[in-house]
């Protein structure tokens, strides 16, 4: 399972592409990113973005990163997005989106997605308009899935989220989705799962586990996030951490056991702003040789299976 880390980490602190990636090389002697939005906002006019992709890009060759994907940041995920009760506001969710796709492209990403919505507290107290706005987030999904594959993307992919009312946001809701995406030979599109938000209590249960996402939805999911929670909140904390929950050693077994050990593992620790970049640092720093037993970097992969082939 490559390991490696989401962006987040560098919004409002390393903004420049060479900051984060002398960071995530030298300082966590990590291959592999996953770009976030708050970064780079698709909105931006074409050639600028496209100016700015190439920065991030040198950067990331550089210092010998890949940029394995495009994702959601905290921005995009305030906005009610593809279940927003107003259809010109579900509009330019989707044109947001397209943009999103075009520049996961210049990236050089082989995926881009995120969370897809929130549905109003009108809408989710009527059953029909809950129902509507799911049908026009899976006719979106369908429409972007097939963007995405026109713009050279393996895969679109979709983050479940620990709130009732976004969508997908528990197991059955993903197979819904999926099954509604699959009548519609809609086939490359995934899932990215969130340890914090699989074993969120309050919508899981109190028994809820991580293995029986992993059980129900293995042939579907194309990534992880991976971050440390306690069950009763998304608080996105590192390692170590005095209430965290989440056991890694386990996490890897459960994914290897699905038959899924090579997908990406991405490491997900979203630090308050107003924590010092020093502690923000060190907090990375942890969470990777914590992780790092259990998910080998890209790079180190490689050196392994070529040791085999000698």
């Amino acid at each position: 399972m490559p390991l490696g880390v989401n962006l987040c980490c560098a919004v409002k602190r390393m903004p420049q592409p060479h900051e984060w990636a002398r960071f995530v090389r030298e300082d966590l002697g990590l291959d592999l990113v996953q770009f976030t939005f708050d970064l780079l906002d698709p909105w931006a006019p074409a050639q600028l973005r496209t100016r700015l992709a190439r920065r991030i890009t040198t950067a990331a060759a550089d210092y010998g990163l890949t940029i394995d994907s495009a994702f959601v940041g905290l921005a995009h995920y305030v906005p009610s997005g593809l279940l927003d009760p107003d259809p010109d506001a579900r509009a330019v969710a989707l044109t947001w989106w397209r943009h999103a796709i075009d520049l996961a492209a210049e990236l050089g990403a082989r995926a881009v997605g995120g969370p897809l919505g929130t549905i109003s507290d009108h809408d989710d107290a009527d059953t029909r308009a809950r129902a509507a706005r799911r049908a026009d987030l899976t006719d979106a999904v369908a429409e972007l899935a097939q963007a995405a594959a026109a713009a050279g993307l393996d895969s679109f992919l979709v983050e479940p989220t620990p709130i009732a009312r976004e969508y997908p946001a528990t197991i059955t809701d993903c197979h819904h989705l999926l099954q509604d995406l699959e009548r519609r030979e809609v086939t490359n599109v995934g899932l990215v799962l969130d340890t914090g938000h699989m074993l969120y209590q309050p919508l899981h249960g109190a028994d809820a586990r991580v293995d029986d996402w992993i059980t129900e939805l293995s042939p579907h999911i194309r990534g992880l996030h991976l971050d440390n929670a306690d069950g009763h909140g998304d608080p996105h904390w590192g390692w170590p951490h005095p209430d965290g929950t989440v056991g890694v050693a386990d996490l890897a077994h459960q994914l290897t056991q699905a038959g899924i050990g090579d997908i990406p593992v991405m490491l997900e620790v979203y630090p308050r702003f107003e924590d010092s970049s020093s502690a923000v640092r060190e907090l990375l720093r942890s969470s990777v040789e914590h992780c790092r037993p259990h998910f080998t970097p890209a790079s180190a992969r490689e050196v392994s299976a070529d040791a085999v082939v000698g």
